[in-house]
């Protein structure tokens, strides 16, 4: 029974992982280092889920993922083929990291939602190897209560790979590892929280998950632009890993112990608004 359960993880995690990418935004931030907590610049990461809406393959991310970025600004990372290994952080070898595909204007073009924080990038799916672009016709709306899934690059889940001094600064290279986590969905924050502490929400737009890991110290920074993924729980004869779309994160509360999502739905009207209806 044990190998089984473990056959189906893998399963799960193969899935999530074809869908999902880590995007690099080399256009630095400045802010603070959070090692040393000295003033530094950086690039930004976070996290995109690889879609279909009708012929057209994408590439969607929460809009904030991309500030400032033009397509050649980006680099993306997907999972590579072949069967699901563990590793701990700390047994990574230098061979197991790798680069992001660096994109180009030519092969890519950025289309940023005016009224919502979404975003998405149009590719090739022969120019990004080793994915499973989602069809959009396989969406939800989940309730509150219900357990959804997600598959994201947070950035306090990395480590320090090189770093050199050039000249009076110093340069560290980070790798990030993906993170999956599944989760529920919350009920309606009340009058007082939206108010004062989940001021983005909009009931007709979003939704609420909980972000457990920080209670282990660890923010959910990078896992904007991450797909939320619901599966239904009812028994099956022969189960297999099939999973509807249930939205994108793209911000959280209450010191990362909440994550807001854009509903499937809403995403699906951007989708229309930069494609057309879907064929």
């Amino acid at each position: 029974m044990r190998a089984i359960e473990q056959q189906a993880n893998d399963a799960i995690l193969c899935r999530l992982a074809r869908h999902s990418a880590a995007i690099i935004n080399s256009v630095r931030t400045v802010g603070f280092d959070p090692v040393t907590q000295r003033k530094g610049d950086g690039e930004e990461v976070g996290t995109g889920f690889a879609g279909r809406w009708g012929r057209h393959d994408f590439i969607l991310t929460a809009k904030h993922v991309l500030r400032k970025a033009r397509a050649s600004d980006l680099r993306v990372f997907f999972m590579p083929s072949g069967a699901v290994e563990y590793r701990a952080a700390a047994d990574l070898r230098k061979h197991d990291i790798v680069d992001g595909l660096p994109l180009t204007e030519h092969s890519a073009i950025i289309h940023r939602c005016p009224w919502e924080d979404l975003a998405l990038i149009t590719v090739s799916s022969e120019a990004i190897p080793n994915t499973e672009f989602f069809a959009m016709d396989c969406c939800i709306d989940p309730a509150p209560g219900e357990t959804v899934h997600c598959f994201g690059f947070p950035v306090d889940h990395s480590l320090v790979v090189d770093q050199q001094m050039m000249g009076s600064k110093e340069e560290r290279t980070i790798a990030i590892y993906p993170t999956p986590f599944s989760t529920r969905v919350l009920p309606l924050p009340s009058e007082d929280e939206r108010r004062f502490k989940i001021t983005e929400f909009d009931p007709d737009s979003h939704y609420l998950v909980a972000y457990d890991n920080a209670a282990k110290g660890k923010h959910p920074g990078g896992v904007s632009g991450a797909a939320i993924w619901w599966e239904s729980d009812q028994p099956k004869l022969i189960w297999r890993p099939h999973f509807k779309f249930a939205g994108i994160c793209v911000a959280c509360y209450k010191r990362g112990t909440v994550i807001q999502v854009v509903k499937a739905s809403v995403v699906r009207r951007f989708l229309e608004e930069v494609f057309g209806p879907a064929e």
